[in-house]
């Protein structure tokens, strides 16, 4: 029985089977299913740096590491908006420092095994052994939020009026300058009920201080507690987690790829960045 014979495919096929086969470009980056236009961005913006010995990378990122949009109508930056820390001082000596609420925070350590980074108000660092708090820690929780390894240190500032039994908790720190009036001022640990109501002063501010060095401190030598400790407390820092999720566009189009993300200043996801330089960037 004769073998049946197949069509031959015409030569000139080939070559365009070829071409089609090497020139279909790779995701990078998104797995959406509608891709996002292709260009290429500076990769510097988000290479790993140092400031004052603390690494800085993905989501973190330097201020002076934007660039601009390929519109040219706005910057953006390789990581989260929020994230943002400026290096401050003069080399050797730079200080890594984040604002929170309009407040400037020192950068201890950040450990991204865990999405843990440890802040201490830059106003306390400065100060030899009695400083004084000016306001509360707030902050956007876009991103950020408190850590279940923080507790509360409460100051009431400026009082013109005590009760019995309150001596304890009187700050009696030597060079200790209330920056809301005269009159004396108390520190209160979260295992103390503030007084609220026996208490009248100029200014009540509630700051977060790790647990663990709170309980060290207090469990060793509470007498220290006002007339110093409290400002070691103050100086270790609090702790903040950053919080990402697997559900929206950011982690979707890039970082489910080992993208990274750029966003506006005023929080827009604006695309992907890719490692090997090309980028991906939202329609508008």
């Amino acid at each position: 029985m004769a073998a049946a014979h197949l069509p031959r495919i015409p030569v000139f096929v080939f070559p365009l089977l070829v071409f089609l086969g090497v020139h279909v470009p790779p995701s990078h980056g998104s797995p959406a299913p509608a891709p996002l236009p292709l260009t290429s961005y500076d990769p510097s913006i988000c290479l790993e740096t140092k400031c004052g010995g603390i690494d800085i990378r993905y989501p973190f990122y330097r201020s002076s590491a934007t660039r601009e949009t390929p519109d040219y109508k706005s910057n953006y930056s390789c990581g989260y908006t929020d994230l943002e820390i400026s290096c401050q001082g003069e080399w050797p000596i730079r200080t890594p420092v984040i604002q929170l609420g309009g407040d400037n925070y020192t950068v201890l350590d950040i450990i991204y095994e865990n999405h843990t980074i440890i802040l201490a108000d830059s106003d306390v660092l400065g100060v030899a052994k009695c400083p004084a708090v000016r306001h509360n820690m707030s902050f956007d929780d876009m991103w950020l939020y408190n850590a279940s390894s923080n507790d509360n240190l409460t100051f009431f500032f400026g009082c013109n009026h005590t009760s019995g039994g309150l001596g304890m908790y009187q700050i009696n720190c030597v060079g200790f300058n209330s920056p809301f009036g005269s009159g004396p001022s108390f520190v209160f640990t979260p295992d103390v009920q503030a007084p609220e109501h026996d208490l009248v002063c100029n200014k009540t501010v509630s700051v977060p201080v790790i647990k663990s060095e709170l309980l060290t401190l207090v469990a060793s030598n509470l007498d220290t507690f006002t007339s110093g400790g409290y400002g070691d407390v103050l100086k270790k820092g609090f702790e903040l987690v950053w919080n990402y999720t697997d559900r929206d566009q950011c982690y979707q189009q890039c970082e489910q790829s080992h993208g990274q993300c750029a966003y506006s200043s005023s929080r827009e996801f604006l695309g992907c960045l890719c490692n090997d330089g090309k980028s991906l960037w939202k329609s508008n």
